[in-house]
């Protein structure tokens, strides 16, 4: 059985420093692991506060460097926000060679906020960061030790795929030590890393119809964002069966029913919001509204081009692979809200689209 390390923790709790620590403001904020006990006196009043920082040392793992004392920002030439981040909790897949993990963990920022200025930029930097971490979709480089080869001085190298994904910032109360101020900050992220397989975040669709023109007389392609898609092809077929009297003792085709394919489809299916004052697809939504309740006669053409884009380790990027990516000619079976709608609720719809049949030229 194949020997190997899984995904480790520190490798995460690499990874969020350096997210953390990519900001408009990471030149003058920075963020560092750390812990931090509050001091208590006998009446159970909070007298001082003791911050130990954390950092990555050359083997990849936390160690403590340097302790602070009453202040958060006090470490020699540099100052930084301590953050401690939760048990990761994670779920590791259960296969040999496959390395999956998601991890449901938060992250707590001690934020001094006797300056206002400081607490601004502070909380601006962590707003910025968590609106990246929706749906967001970087990689990791890791390596472990070659326990095939214990000899060897070679570690195995990997690049994993990673999504996160943030949730609401709880900006908490205020307490206050030696007459300073400060506030806790809790995010809580999620985040999927694997050595194996593909995210529906390197597919991007376009839709385009043949009512929108631009000057040129080509069609206009919009790029959406729908709320989920699917597609597939299913083939139809035909049963058969030799009948044993007809046929001699060695025929296959006499044993059980075979199939024959009598025909092949395909579908496209997907579920968008409709915002019909929008920029950028707004134009495409209202042709879709206006369609799904106007009468008309016009069998309307559309474009589909579903790009993907896979990973290329040379400039550590997703760039298309024009080989996998698909446009075809299609037309719609089915424009409505994907279920009955209600005051309050978003109007989203549902669409399915099948290949367009060509007409012969006469």
């Amino acid at each position: 059985m194949a020997r190997g390390f899984t995904i480790k923790e520190t490798d995460i709790y690499k990874l969020i420093i350096e997210e953390m620590n990519d900001s408009a403001f990471s030149g003058v904020i920075q963020f560092s692991f750390a812990d931090w006990i509050t001091n208590t006196d006998i009446d159970g009043n909070v007298k001082g506060l003791t911050i130990s920082r954390f950092a990555l040392n050359s083997n990849g793992k936390f160690d403590l460097t340097s302790k602070f004392n009453e202040t958060t920002y006090a470490n020699e030439k540099n100052s930084f926000v301590a953050m401690t981040i939760a048990p990761l909790n994670g779920e590791l897949t259960a296969l040999n060679t496959i390395k999956d993990v998601v991890c449901d963990t938060s992250i707590e920022f001690l934020v001094c906020a006797d300056n206002i200025n400081i607490q601004q930029a502070i909380t601006l930097a962590i707003e910025e960061v968590r609106a990246r971490f929706i749906q967001y979709q970087t990689t990791l480089d890791v390596s472990y030790v070659d326990l095939t080869n214990t000899s060897s001085k070679t570690r195995i190298e990997e690049t994993l795929k990673v999504i996160m994904m943030s949730g609401t910032i709880d900006y908490g109360s205020f307490v206050q030590i030696n007459g300073k101020n400060y506030l806790t900050y809790t995010l809580p992220i999620i985040i999927r890393a694997t050595n194996f397989g593909e995210f529906a975040n390197q597919q991007k669709i376009y839709i385009g119809v043949d009512s929108i023109l631009d000057d040129n007389d080509d069609v206009i392609m919009h790029l959406l964002e729908p709320n989920e898609w699917f597609y597939g092809t299913a083939r139809g077929v035909e049963s058969v069966m030799l009948l044993p009297d007809k046929a001699s003792s060695t025929q296959v085709n006499q044993k059980e029913i075979k199939s024959i394919q009598k025909d092949k489809g395909f579908a496209f299916n997907l579920d968008v919001q409709m915002d019909l004052q929008d920029t950028t697809v707004g134009t495409l939504l209202r042709h879709f509204y206006k369609d799904s309740l106007q009468e008309s006669l016009v069998n309307h053409i559309y474009t589909i081009k579903i790009e993907m884009y896979l990973y290329n380790s040379g400039t550590g990027l997703y760039t298309i692979d024009n080989d996998l990516t698909v446009t075809r000619l299609m037309t719609c079976t089915q424009n409505q809200p994907n279920e009955s709608l209600s005051k309050g609720e978003k109007i989203v719809y549902s669409l399915v689209f099948v290949p367009y049949y060509n007409k012969l030229a006469v």
